[in-house]
Formats: structure tokens, C-alpha cells, sequence
């Protein structure tokens, strides 16, 4: 039986017992009252590691062979992103499909940090304010707004080759070329800081940046 990695089940139960959203998930991702760090008011992210071992939790791919989920799940540069992915059940079957290849654009946790909304929030300033993901409509649009941020990182393609433009699973356009010897993302020219070694099914690239997410 394919395992599922615990903060799947976590969010899953979360929802069944009606614990609100935010309570539930952003702790596991590093946010929230989990890490005394009010998710509204806070002007940034909390950077705190929310896993105590050395090793971060992998996820179970199908067989032995490594897919990408296991790539990510491994990078601690960019550990709050692989939280967010752990998330999102549809994002994840995928990166652990060996039938289906995926460039993931994976953004280091210093540029989560230093994103001016939180990844669970609205492109409108006016529907954050305290309690606006509270219940379960609440909760609904953050956990889709948390699915969009994934998607805008997941390109349905790998190897992504240069100036090949192509959609994101969120619906954008991109892609990325060489400046000064610097591979960068476009459109917002984001630097690629590594690009780690393909696995079976894709890659994971590591961002200096964010894609746009304000879709």
C-alpha cells in the first residue's frame, strides 16, 4: 500500500474534526501560533525549522527508484515550500508518478520569508483581515490559495529547456534563460540558485525568488 506522508493525513483530519485552517496546517509549515508567530500580523514569515530531527521526513514514492518528491523532501534550503507541497494531495500524487515529469521550482525558505503575503492569503489585502480564514469557507479558500502557490512552482515538463515557454499547473506562462551566466525565471527574472540532479520523473530547481502568485 502507497504510504502517505503524515502531514497529508494531518491536514485531512484537521479538516474532518473541523479544526480551524490556519490552526491546523500553518504550524506544519512553519507559521502560525504553532511557532508564536501570529500568521496576520507578522511582517514576515517564521524562518523557525518546524522539524526537530536532523533529517527531514521524506515522502514514499511507489517503488525504491527515487522520484521527485523524494528530491524535495530532502532539501532543507527549501523546506517551508516542501511543507506547503505536503499539503496539497493532487501536487504531490503528482511528484511521486513516475509516469508524469516535473520541473519543480522549489523557492528557497529566505524568499519565503521575505514574500509581502502570506501563501495562504488572497492577491486582495481586503479579504486578510484577522479571522478571514476562519470556519470552513474560510479555511476552503486557503487551502486553495495555498494549492495555487504550489501550482504557479510545478512545471509539467522535464527536462525545461531554455527560452521553451511553457504553462505552470496554475495556469501561467514562463520561462527561463541565461543572463551574466545566470539562469533566471521569466517573466521577473527570479535567479535559479542550484539545479539539482534529475531523478526518474523531473527535477527540483531552487529559487532566490517567487513566481508570481497573484493570479
Amino acid at each position: 500500500m502507497k504510504l502517505r506522508p503524515p502531514t497529508s493525513s494531518f491536514f485531512l483530519l484537521a479538516f474532518s474534526l473541523t479544526i480551524p485552517f490556519t490552526t491546523a496546517i500553518l504550524p506544519v509549515i512553519g507559521f502560525g501560533p504553532g511557532n508564536k508567530q501570529d500568521p496576520f500580523t507578522s511582517p514576515e514569515l517564521s524562518m523557525q525549522n518546524p522539524h526537530k530531527s536532523d533529517k527531514l521526513p521524506t515522502f514514499q514514492s511507489a517503488d525504491d527508484q527515487p522520484m521527485v518528491s523524494d528530491k524535495l523532501s530532502v532539501q532543507r534550503d527549501v523546506s517551508i515550500f516542501a511543507d506547503i507541497v505536503r499539503g496539497v494531495p493532487n501536487v504531490l500524487e503528482r511528484l511521486e508518478d513516475k509516469n508524469l515529469n516535473t520541473t519543480v521550482l522549489a523557492p528557497l525558505n529566505s524568499a519565503m520569508a521575505r514574500l509581502p503575503r502570506k501563501p495562504w492569503e488572497d492577491p486582495d489585502p481586503e479579504n486578510n483581515v484577522q479571522g478571514a480564514f476562519a470556519g470552513l469557507s474560510g479555511e476552503k479558500r486557503a487551502a486553495a490559495n495555498l494549492e495555487r502557490f504550489a501550482k504557479a512552482h510545478m512545471i509539467p515538463v522535464s527536462p525545461f529547456k531554455e527560452n521553451e515557454k511553457v504553462q505552470t499547473l496554475e495556469g501561467g506562462t514562463i520561462w527561463w534563460s541565461t543572463e551574466d551566466g545566470v539562469p533566471k525565471i521569466f517573466p521577473g527574472g527570479i535567479p535559479v540558485k542550484e539545479i539539482k540532479l534529475s531523478v526518474p520523473n523531473g527535477q527540483v530547481w531552487t529559487l532566490s525568488g517567487v513566481v508570481n502568485y497573484a493570479r
